[in-house]
């Protein structure tokens, strides 16, 4: 049998197209179990990020080697579970890779050069080191820029894509370019500086978990299109944008106030809410990844 959409060989008991990812005619999909979430996976997430933020601070001096190994593990275990997550119809690998390259090598160059141009306006309008710079730093050159520059991307190459055809497709698209974003931003991160900072940034994969949320309001939107609610659809995608800006702006804050700030008080407070955030949004990314997906439907 041959894809009706591309025209491509379907094996036998295969429900959708490995290339284009159509549906075979005449298959169906089952109606899932109940959903639920084990607590020891959660557990396990809470332990594995103290572990890596307390090894931050003990291994300033520790092997950059082994520090961006697991920075680079990380990447590679967290697209392998999102694509195994997509078990109705796995997405076609080529669409994955380009997305992934283009995340990686892309937008980190449009990224840079949009908010050099953004951060010389903020230090205008605040003094550098203050916390209204942080935070204006925090969500208008690193939050919008960033979060802008991924979803073009995402938008340019799924959007009319024929596999783009269930819900749970945008999360897996979001987050495949996100993670190539992240994977280079922690490399340039490391070249100005230790091990301690490797850690402490695998400890939160903070770029894949704001994709996670553009990636759902993403595939609500597709399915809003296809019933031809376009300003239904337009406002859900403006919705994942605003959605992961907010959560990336304020970790980021949070992060800068930390890092330059004089009073320990204050320094210590945000160290302490930085880790809470860390842990609470680590276990929800994992919650809520497993719902979407278990709720996933064709848009």
């Amino acid at each position: 049998m041959n894809c009706t959409n591309c025209g491509s060989v379907i094996r036998k008991g295969q429900k959708f197209c490995g290339k284009c990812g159509t549906m075979v005619p005449g298959e169906h999909i089952e109606q899932k179990d109940t959903f639920y979430v084990r607590k020891l996976p959660m557990i396990m997430i809470v332990l594995l990020t103290l572990g890596l933020i307390i090894t931050s601070f003990t291994m300033e001096s520790g092997s950059m080697t082994v520090a961006m190994g697991i920075s680079f593990i990380q990447a590679i275990i967290l697209i392998f579970f999102i694509y195994r997550l997509d078990r109705i119809e796995p997405e076609p690998v080529s669409l994955l890779l380009k997305l992934f390259l283009w995340g990686a090598l892309a937008v980190p160059i449009v990224a840079t050069i949009i908010e050099n141009i953004i951060e010389a306006g903020v230090s205008v309008i605040a003094d550098q080191g203050t916390i209204m710079f942080n935070i204006l730093d925090a969500f208008l050159v690193a939050a919008f820029t960033e979060e802008i520059c991924k979803y073009a991307v995402l938008k340019k190459f799924t959007w009319k894509h024929p596999a783009f055809n269930f819900r749970f497709d945008g999360v897996v698209y979001s987050t495949t370019v996100a993670i190539g974003f992240e994977v280079v931003e922690n490399l340039l991160y490391l070249f100005d500086s230790d091990a301690s900072t490797a850690y402490l940034r695998s400890a939160f994969p903070g770029h894949c978990i704001f994709g996670i949320y553009m990636g759902y309001y993403y595939g609500h939107a597709k399915s809003l299109e296809l019933m031809g609610d376009a300003r239904g659809s337009a406002k859900m995608r403006r919705k994942g944008i605003l959605t992961a800006i907010m959560i990336h702006g304020i970790y980021d804050s949070v992060a800068m106030i930390c890092s330059d700030s004089s009073n320990e008080l204050l320094m210590y407070s945000c160290l302490l809410a930085l880790v809470v955030i860390m842990c609470v949004l680590n276990v929800n990314a994992y919650k809520n990844i497993k719902k979407f997906a278990h709720e996933d439907k064709p848009v």
